[in-house]
């Protein structure tokens, strides 16, 4: 690949990206339009069962009440018959509306979890999309010599004014413990994403000398945001 198109590539995966941002617990789930539907529709059952509920107990209500003036022969049986009809059918209106709920309810169940698992997949994208851009790696041309370091720390200390915060210097205590052979390598204690570390990026592309930008820690192979300026490090 030609090193223009490495420098770019290599640029590309620090920016900033929205999306590597992992969903915490406390996040809401993402909106799903048919979870919303099917929220509103479970709502709307429960509200017409409610009423024929009500309609059902001023139907037999009224059943009773005529029933009782039957009995005392102030109303005619016609009467009390169309009322018992007329709570029959009330009846018949809350059963229908009571399996509109239930059909309603297990709607918002599937669609509960479809959300999860739509929820769960973007995730797991967010988390491989963070995983890809917590290290940009640049070969160059894969040499780096003391006398690349020296000119790197003299216009360093000319752009910013101060000394070019080297954090390692070939082989270290800490990378004796991670197992890792650092020998003619630099780290330098700058975050990527910083003024400064994009400075240093930008100018090891340009001279085409390779790093690896760490944005974060990872496990066994760094202990947190650094540029690592050389050949990568290679397990002992």
């Amino acid at each position: 690949m030609p090193k223009g198109r490495c420098a770019f590539l290599g640029l590309l995966l620090l920016l900033p990206w929205g999306s590597a941002r992992a969903h915490t617990a406390e996040e809401p789930m993402p909106s799903v339009p048919e979870l919303r539907r099917a929220e509103a529709n479970l709502e709307n059952a429960r509200a017409a069962r409610r009423a024929a509920e009500e309609d059902a107990r001023r139907a037999q209500e009224r059943v009773e009440r005529l029933r009782a003036l039957y009995a005392r022969g102030l109303v005619a049986r016609r009467e009390v018959e169309w009322a018992e009809l007329e709570a029959q059918t009330a009846q018949a209106r809350l059963a229908a509306q009571q399996e509109v709920e239930h059909w309603a309810e297990q709607a918002l169940a599937h669609a509960r979890e479809y959300a999860e698992r739509a929820a769960h997949r973007e995730r797991l994208s967010r988390r491989f999309s963070q995983t890809v851009v917590r290290i940009a790696r640049f070969s160059g041309s894969g040499r780096f010599a003391f006398g690349d370091l020296a000119a790197l720390m003299r216009a360093y200390q000319r752009r910013f004014g101060t000394p070019l915060p080297i954090s390692a210097f070939g082989q270290t205590p800490t990378h004796d413990r991670l197992g890792l052979d650092h020998r003619g390598r630099v780290d330098v204690a700058l975050h990527p994403e910083s003024e400064q570390g994009r400075w240093v990026i930008e100018y090891l592309t340009r001279h085409g000398l390779p790093y690896i930008a760490f944005r974060e820690e990872i496990p066994y192979s760094a202990t947190g945001a650094h540029i690592h300026i050389g050949p990568p490090s290679l397990r002992k």
